[in-house]
């Protein structure tokens, strides 16, 4: 039995960590500012509108909104209202739906495992927002807060995307990411840290009470972490992953896992989970096996560009994009240019680094195969080291293409493919530009079906109806 006051003093001391961490972090980017008073309307006049389900483009509509619905859409120059309006110019221009990224952690740190720093919630949800994602699912929140940062941002108070959350993950005693936590989190905080990043299961009947808990909780998904992280770690039992889908699913609540090789993928889907996330990243799959994995039927999130950061770790060959520049400062970014030999953890994390390099086009090649397969696939970018909030999404969706989607399978992969899988809905509310729906939307210069680039040339972004003031990190100022 543990002794209260001895977890009394164990939590006084991590507080105290805590905040000496928090006192030496660099403050971060405003990036985002929601208006003072909110206008009862919106007009973008003169835009072309992107239909994702069809792939059909547009142009030279006004797009109505009101509240946080779209109330109209009609040939430019046709909408009136008589309410007070904002004007948007949306000449060309194309308004699309806002951004869901199906793997985006809101407790995460960009900085390169050498210079890890406290994450900062709300500033990670401004970034996200920044670069118009507007709907995310973070599969892993550990922190005691993120209920209640999720009702934040639902209710207007906090700037951010929309959240959909797994809770606190479900593994293996020792398994990811308490492993991870304690290879790369300093001493004095890890003893505290890891052991509440997960709830560690040794028993189908643990792992059904871990499910439990966490949909009792508020969990809109459980997590099951199945990969093998670090190298050789624990990996949940096949029995204790069934036990705790069948819980979740009991309770109205859907399973995901935390994947890593063909191994992982088979059990987790024979456990019944109802989506993998991460790709088989560790292994080329034989057509076989890709056969295998489509027949179950299951959707992927790959998040191909976590571990293309991780692969390029050892050549430092990671030029920052645009999005980047705007919204992490310059020696953040420089910061990944050269890592440190003398580390312990680098050591002991090198021979992971040296697989993922080795295998860096093996997970493309399988997303690729498994999208040609019928495997459905949602864009995530898993922010953490190297991977920024928001801007890894734009990574991930030029990822995506590179493993042969089409730019308007790949906007469906990062709009309305989600928003179905979220919403248990073939019709959801958002996802779409169509009258009725959430006013979730995103203006770019271009056209994305043409050029996908055009998706970082944000111009807009609208939030639940809101215009957002976008600043980037060279517009705000410095000391």
């Amino acid at each position: 039995m543990r002794d209260p006051v001895h977890e009394k003093r164990r939590a006084v001391l991590a507080a105290l960590a805590l905040a000496v961490l928090a006192a030496c972090a660099q403050e971060r980017p405003e990036l985002v500012r929601l208006p003072a008073q909110r206008p009862e309307a919106l007009l973008l006049r003169n835009v072309a509108v992107l239909d994702v389900a069809t792939g059909v483009r547009t142009p030279e509509r006004d797009v109505l909104v009101v509240g946080d619905r779209i109330q109209a859409i009609g040939p430019a120059g046709s909408l009136a209202t008589e309410v007070e309006v904002q004007e948007i110019d949306g000449q060309g221009g194309t308004l699309l739906p806002g951004l869901v990224d199906m793997h985006g952690h809101v407790m995460s740190d960009p900085s390169p495992p050498w210079a890890i720093q406290i994450p900062d919630p709300d500033a990670v949800l401004r970034a996200f927002l920044y670069c118009g994602v507007t709907t995310l699912l973070d599969p892993a929140d550990s922190s005691p807060e993120g209920f209640a940062r999720r009702a934040r941002v639902a209710d207007g108070t906090l700037p951010g995307p929309l959240i959909y959350s797994a809770g606190l993950p479900i593994t293996a005693p020792g398994g990811h990411p308490v492993g991870f936590v304690r290879l790369f989190a300093p001493w004095w905080i890890a003893w505290y840290v890891a052991p509440r990043s997960a709830a560690q299961v040794e028993t189908p009947e643990h792992a059904r009470a871990a499910a439990e808990a966490n949909v009792r909780a508020g969990a809109d998904f459980i997590k099951l972490m199945v990969d093998r992280l670090p190298e050789g770690a624990p990996r949940i039992g096949v029995a204790e992953m069934r036990a705790a889908v069948e819980a979740a699913h009991a309770r109205g609540v859907r399973a995901l896992a935390h994947i890593g090789t063909l191994e992982d993928a088979r059990d987790a889907a024979r456990a019944g989970v109802d989506a993998w996330v991460h790709g088989v990243y560790r292994e080329r799959l034989s057509d076989e096996a890709v056969a295998e994995l489509a027949a179950f039927g299951i959707p992927m999130v790959p998040t191909l560009t976590v571990f293309d950061s991780y692969a390029h770790a050892l050549d430092g060959a990671r030029p920052a994009t645009e999005l980047e520049r705007e919204i992490a400062p310059p020696e953040l970014l420089a910061s990944f240019a050269e890592m440190p030999e003398d580390m312990p953890a680098i050591a002991t994390f090198r021979p992971f680094l040296e697989q993922l390099h080795a295998e860096r086009e093996s997970g493309r090649d399988n997303a690729r195969r498994l999208h040609e397969a019928g495997v459905t696939l949602y864009a995530g970018s898993d922010p953490q080291s190297g991977v920024f909030p928001g801007a890894g999404l734009h990574r991930e969706l030029r990822q995506l293409e590179a493993a042969g989607l089409t730019p308007v399978e790949v906007i469906r992969a990062a709009t309305l493919g989600p928003a179905r899988f979220l919403a248990k809905s073939d019709d959801p509310d958002f996802g779409q530009v169509a009258p009725g729906k959430r006013a979730d939307l995103l203006l770019v210069a271009g056209d994305p079906t043409q050029d996908l680039a055009a998706l970082s040339k944000i111009r807009e972004v609208i939030a639940r109806g809101v215009r957002i003031e976008r600043i980037p990190i060279a517009a705000q100022p410095s000391d």
